[in-house]
């Protein structure tokens, strides 16, 4: 575009469940944002992780931030969430 900016998004799911075993539901999906001008450039990669027991749904997170090649932000969060009503 005429403002110089340039944006890359890239995501890949990959889901998974056995017919016979629906606690074998197992998903990762990873998604890398990136965008850009002439003297800047910035990054963000996030993988998110899924999966379930009988009695609750376990999930994990990692998110990390570049900006023009140096790790500016990190994170990582793990949750076990009850499946009541689920």
């Amino acid at each position: 575009p005429e403002n110089g900016l340039c944006t890359r998004d890239i995501r890949r799911e990959v889901w998974s469940i056995a017919p016979d075993d629906p606690l074998s539901l197992a998903a990762e999906i990873r998604w890398t944002c990136a965008a850009q001008r002439t003297d800047w450039r910035t990054e963000s990669h996030c993988t998110t992780r899924l999966s379930c027991t009988a009695a609750e749904w376990v999930i994990s997170e990692r998110v990390e931030a570049l900006a023009d090649g140096h790790k500016v932000f990190e994170r990582e969060r793990n949750a076990r969430i009850s499946r009541d009503q689920m």
